[in-house]
């Protein structure tokens, strides 16, 4: 069976072709689904739009409603609820109004409208996959009177829509169930799959949309149509295939000028043609020469194109031309096709068009009114004594322009008056003049037109009997070329069949881990990332030492991290800074993971003691990262005593924050020791590049698009802050005070911690989790304000120990900013201080103002008096100005201490257990940084001290393992 790889080159961004013979060389059968986002996927722009303008051109809606429409949508929509509160505004339009009445209103507009801006590529696409037999599913955020519609027009069957509330055939205006937005749509799909027996991972799914990544992820086949940035950087970490469509709005100034140009050479080429032919004194020499030039002169001026096939059976005259009526640019189309020698047939209402009336009548075109059959058949006689007279006849069978790009039916009229004159019909086939200039449209785009002129069909012997079966033939074979233009169909192939208990289908290639997917650094991950540029000693690498039992193979272990390059695109991904050192830095897959340039490893002589180890990783840990490559190392050390090995990891903090470390390490280490035969094998991440003056000129151009936005969103804050004085000045009040207590200097500090040299020492400790947990509970704490009031009196018996007084002991305490929809990696936390005394000798006190202290921290954090105040002018910062803020923000500090929940099971790495885990926080400037990891039954708490303000480290280390001992005795 064909793959996906052997089908479509693996290529970041697809043609509309390769989308096509992807669909054709995956498994057939109604077990394999392609679910369509409708809005912006299969249509340019959003149905609500049209039901909107229809709401206010009736007055349906109020402006009050329309005011609180057009708010909701400038605040944002981020969440299941901003886009519940938007729909159930949108929706108070329809309250009193029947259902039957709402269906109507969405066919029509749906005619009038949204049919016009339906993708001809989308359309295509759903058609390949109905030829093969899938289960095809419009699944939408909108409602089914806007979907319903366009599913009946593609012949799709099934649709997944949010739902109306309709009782006794009524709307009532809000919703009638959970709404199809970015989890409730992915859910709304496995439900349907379940029901259906689809094999999702079989499947695909098509979106433009940035909340659709939970939708895109159910399925193994993810294609992104028209994505917006947000889609477009998801879909390069998941390795999902990008495709562009032709946007189908209104043209530009280009556009404008273009259209105008043609339409001037149109009707100039034929009004000059005319003219000079009239010299010969034949009006049909004449006009032919006025089409001709016509043709020509608009074709080339309007920037298109024809591509003909079985042009030599345009030779054929006298004869019935039928063509495919798509687009006004059909009539300019058949000038260059024909070059005269023709008459057509036209709807009465263009008699009196301005220009192209008199054009017409000129050329004898028979007017019909489509509106009496009886006159129309009068107005055709004229037409069939012209091609007696061997002048050929233009027609169009439909009668009038398709709404969507299927084939209309085709009337009798034009097959009638062949028959009557004894001429041929020759099919002209029109692909895609639609895409050039749409229904509607009043600007023409520049391309090339697609016609196949399919050879003659005599019409001797034929009767008014079986006219009807004549027709449809004729139809048929416009139907054949339609569906099977690019003959892809006479590409061999090989497919199958995907049922029930067949599993020979093999599957797509799997998705990467759901992680470190932003494309561009936040503020704070800025902030760390250029603040060792000015200053080295706010280097921010993070590092965690694993103790594995026993050693493992190094070819085992060196083959799991290029497997984990796969999982995790994060790690084949380097920073690129946009140019003069401002904006946000941006992330890019390199081409090759030279992972010779990430790994090392390293022999301890004898004894090989944890010293020694420590030693070790702690040089290895302070020395920088490459700039230039992903930022991540690792350091495999050999001859621990009792067999065991040292496995080191270095980051930067710019990558992720603690948290999110300890997700991803979840994730990759196993859960046994043996290999997994069926663990996920992502393909390698493809590879994209972006220059420095790029970045910087794409951040440019997106900030300015988006500043008027951005203020007419504050606009609307304000405003609503208005009609909620008291509540607006308190939220500003504590805003401000939040703001003093972490960027002010903070009161007091231990001026025995004062030196800095910026050298990294390292230590460990180890406490047991449940005793941990007893003592601090015992004294109404929780773990992590039993672990702070540890280190308070650890750093209480170090300053007593070394004769320095009693003062305030300053301490930095990361609080994370994470929601539980937020994406796994990158950093999402702000930072509290701890004004801590060190007077203070019993723990159960400590652990009572602690924990005063972290919940009143924890409930004035919000989104981060970081994010608020400072973070949306970080990106503009220059190193060296960020390099002093940040020292401000962490150098003032004593100490850092951070805890975080590790894993309560065994895991494995490269067929070795993981015994131990010690985190290793930075040094931005402080004295120390103490993190707390816990694994298994162990808390493992990994010290980082800067030499020159502590000089008694082993010291430090006996005295903090007092510190614990005491919070661990308080459980009795």
């Amino acid at each position: 069976m064909s793959t996906d790889e052997e089908a479509v080159p693996r290529t970041a961004t697809w043609t509309e072709e390769q989308l096509l013979a992807d669909v054709e060389a995956a498994p057939r059968g109604r077990r394999v689904g392609a679910f369509f986002d409708f809005d912006g996927t299969v249509i340019d722009g959003y149905s609500l739009a049209a039901f909107a303008g229809h709401h206010l051109r009736s007055l349906h809606v109020t402006p009050a409603d329309l005011g609180q429409l057009l708010l909701t949508g400038l605040r944002g929509v981020t969440t299941e609820e901003d886009f519940e509160r938007f729909t159930v505004a949108g929706m108070k339009a329809w309250a009193g109004r029947s259902e039957d009445e709402l269906v109507e209103l969405g066919e029509r507009l749906f005619v009038q409208g949204i049919a016009g801006s339906l993708y001809p590529e989308a359309w295509r696409l759903v058609t390949a996959h109905l030829q093969a037999g899938h289960t095809v599913v419009l699944a939408s955020s909108a409602t089914r009177f806007q979907v319903e519609p366009a599913a009946r027009a593609m012949g799709v069957e099934h649709i997944l829509v949010s739902p109306v509330e309709i009782d006794e055939g009524i709307c009532t205006g809000r919703p009638g169930g959970p709404l199809l937005w970015r989890a409730g749509k992915a859910t709304a799909v496995r439900s349907f799959a379940q029901e259906h027996g689809i094999d999702l991972a079989q499947s695909f799914a098509y979106s433009n949309g940035d909340e659709d990544v939970p939708f895109l992820r159910t399925v193994g086949r993810a294609r992104a149509l028209n994505p917006g940035r947000g889609l477009a950087s998801a879909a390069r970490h998941y390795s999902w295939p990008i495709a562009r469509f032709r946007p189908r709005g209104r043209g530009g100034p280009t556009e404008l000028a273009r259209t105008a140009a043609g339409i001037g050479g149109l009707l100039g080429g034929f009004a000059a043609g005319v003219a000079v032919g009239a010299l010969s004194g034949s009006r049909r020499e004449a006009v032919d020469l006025g089409i001709t030039l016509a043709g020509e002169l608009g074709s080339a001026l309007a920037g298109v194109r024809l591509d003909v096939q079985g042009a030599e059976h345009l030779a054929t005259r006298p004869a019935v031309y039928l063509f495919n009526h798509q687009s006004q640019l059909d009539v300019l189309i058949l000038a260059k096709l024909l070059r005269g020698g023709f008459t057509a047939v036209a709807k009465k209402e263009l008699a009196n068009t301005p220009g192209f009336g008199l054009a017409f009548r000129l050329a004898d075109v028979a007017f019909i009114d489509r509106g009496d059959p009886a006159k129309a058949r009068q107005a055709l006689e004229p037409a069939v004594q012209r091609l007696r007279e061997g002048i050929s006849l233009v027609i169009a069978p439909e009668g009038t322009r398709s709404a969507t790009p299927s084939l209309g039916n085709f009337k009798k009229g034009a097959f009638h008056v062949a028959m009557q004159a004894g001429v041929p019909i020759v099919p002209i086939v029109i692909r895609n003049a639609g895409e050039l200039m749409w229904r509607g449209a009043t600007t023409i785009q520049s391309g090339t037109v697609q016609v196949r002129v399919l050879p003659p069909i005599p019409t001797e012997g034929w009767t008014v009997a079986d006219l009807g079966e004549k027709v449809a033939e004729v139809r048929g074979q416009y139907l054949e070329n339609l569906a099977h233009w690019s003959g892809r169909s006479q590409r061999p192939v090989e497919v199958t069949e995907a049922s029930e208990d067949d599993g020979s289908a093999a599957p797509p290639p799997a998705a990467p881990l759901d992680w470190g997917i932003s494309p561009e650094m936040n503020p704070l991950e800025t902030a760390m990332w250029r603040a060792e540029v000015a200053d080295p000693r706010l280097r921010s690498n993070v590092t965690l030492l694993e103790i594995l039992d026993p050693a493992p193979d190094w070819e085992r272990l060196r083959g799991a991290h290029e497997w984990a390059s796969r999982m995790v695109p994060r790690m084949r991904q380097r920073v690129v800074e946009p140019a003069l050192g401002v904006g946000a830095p941006r992330w890019v897959t390199v081409a090759e993971l030279d992972l010779d340039r990430h790994l090392r490893r390293v022999q301890l002589d004898a004894p090989g003691s944890m010293r020694q180890l420590l030693d070790v990783v702690g040089e290895f840990a302070a020395a920088p990262l490459d700039r230039d490559r992903p930022l991540w190392e690792v350091l495999f050390v050999e001859g621990l005593e009792d067999g065991r090995a040292g496995y080191v990891v270095k980051t930067h903090h710019s990558t992720t924050d603690g948290l999110g470390a300890v997700q991803l390490m979840s994730k990759l280490h196993s859960r046994t020791a043996e290999h997994d035969p069926s663990r996920p094998e992502p393909p390698v991440p493809l590879p994209d590049d972006a220059s420095r003056v790029g970045v910087l000129t794409e951040q440019l151009v997106g900030t300015a698009k988006a500043a008027p936005l951005a203020v007419l969103r504050r606009g609307v804050g304000a405003l609503g802050s208005l009609r909620r004085p008291w509540e607006a000045a308190t939220h500003a009040l504590e805003a401000a005070r939040s703001a003093t207590t972490t960027l002010g200097s903070p009161q007091g500090g231990s001026a025995l911690l004062t030196p800095r040299g910026g050298g990294w020492h390292f230590e460990v400790l180890e406490v047991p989790l449940a005793d941990l947990k007893a003592g601090s509970k015992a004294a109404g704490g929780s773990l992590n304000d039993g672990f702070l009031a540890a280190v308070v009196g650890g750093f209480r018996r170090y300053h007593e120990r070394l004769g320095a007084p009693a003062e305030t002991l300053t301490l930095g305490i990361p609080i994370s900013l994470r929601a539980q929809d937020d994406p796994q990696g990158g950093n999402r936390f702000t930072g509290a201080r701890l004004p801590a005394s060190l007077a203070e000798p019993d723990p159960a006190t400590r652990i009572t103002a602690i924990r005063e202290f972290v919940l009143s921290a924890r409930n004035e954090s919000g989104s981060g008096v970081l994010d608020e105040l400072v973070g949306p002018a970080l990106h503009w910062l220059p190193a060296s100005v960020i390099g002093a803020v940040s020292g401000r923000l962490t150098s003032a500090n004593d100490i850092q201490v951070s805890n975080m929940p590790g894993v309560s099971h065994p895991v494995y790495i490269a067929g070795s257990r993981i015994v131990r885990m010690y985190p290793f926080g930075p040094l931005p400037g402080c004295a120390a940084m103490i993190t707390l990891l816990s694994h298994e039954d162990r808390c493992c708490i990994g010290i980082n001290v800067d030499a020159a303000a502590v000089t008694d480290p082993e010291g430090l280390v006996a005295d903090l393992q007092a510190g614990l001992d005491e919070v661990v005795a308080l459980a009795g």
